[in-house]
């Protein structure tokens, strides 16, 4: 188990990615806070884990929220003594709200919304955990970010700006972290299998130019996630790994 002893901690852990990261970290053998904002859906994420021998307690965390955020991290010091890995996986799009527009029609309110769920809250909970890992001389915090950032995505320009800004401000941090020991890592996701996208067509596919002919799987995300928890990236640092099908590489050309 290649993260025996560890404590992780996953904010948004309710979602197909965020449950996927929890129960494979658990079964690399860290014991994991499954964060999020709906305390009650954090705690089916436990069940997951524990349904497969893994480790590790539910708690509500908003990310919205300094107090929230700080009020979750110290409940996890005070259980487990210390933080090794943070997953900042919260975060969303207008979609959420029901609100996705062309950035002519956009308004403020949205998009201040937006990058303080996704942005910000990556900011504050790692913020909120910094402190213990440079105590410690070591830790891992790895962001989720989107190919949005790279690509962009129609009618989310809020969502590819925060995206795109968290991978900024991850490698800004691995250069003011490096020397503690810490390493800050992306991942950015394409198009994955989870509610939101369980119905995509073959067609659909092939439009947003999956080279692979299919959806990523939840828990492709998350086996990236434990590498990078994982002594085997400890020389890696500021990296952000796309895990899209091919995605980033440009439009398919029609068969």
């Amino acid at each position: 188990m290649r993260l025996r002893d560890k404590v992780a901690v996953v904010t948004g852990a309710s979602g197909a990615i965020g449950q996927a990261i929890c129960v494979r970290l658990a079964g690399e053998g860290a014991l994991v806070a499954a964060t999020d904002v709906d305390q009650e859906r954090a705690a089916q994420v436990l069940a997951a884990v524990e349904a497969g021998q893994g480790k590790g307690y539910a708690l509500g965390l908003d990310v919205t929220s300094t107090a929230s955020v700080q009020c979750a991290m110290q409940e996890v010091l005070k259980r487990s003594g210390r933080i090794d890995i943070l997953v900042n996986n919260a975060g969303g799009s207008a979609g959420l709200r029901q609100e996705l527009t062309d950035f002519k029609d956009a308004r403020e309110e949205v998009w201040q919304w937006v990058l303080n769920l996704n942005l910000a809250g990556t900011m504050r909970c790692t913020q909120a955990v910094l402190a213990g890992m440079i105590e410690q001389k070591a830790g891992r915090i790895i962001n989720i970010a989107s190919i949005a950032a790279e690509v962009g995505i129609k009618q989310r320009s809020d969502y590819a700006a925060a995206k795109a800004g968290i991978i900024s401000f991850s490698k800004t941090l691995a250069m003011e972290v490096g020397a503690y020991g810490i390493t800050v890592n992306c991942i950015s996701p394409g198009l994955i299998a989870r509610n939101v996208t369980a119905k995509t067509t073959d067609q659909e596919l092939k439009s947003n130019g999956t080279y692979l002919g299919r959806c990523g799987r939840p828990a492709e995300i998350a086996a990236a996630v434990a590498y990078f928890a994982s002594e085997e990236a400890g020389y890696i640092t500021g990296a952000n790994l796309t895990v899209d099908g091919g995605r980033v590489l440009g439009p398919k050309a029609s068969q």
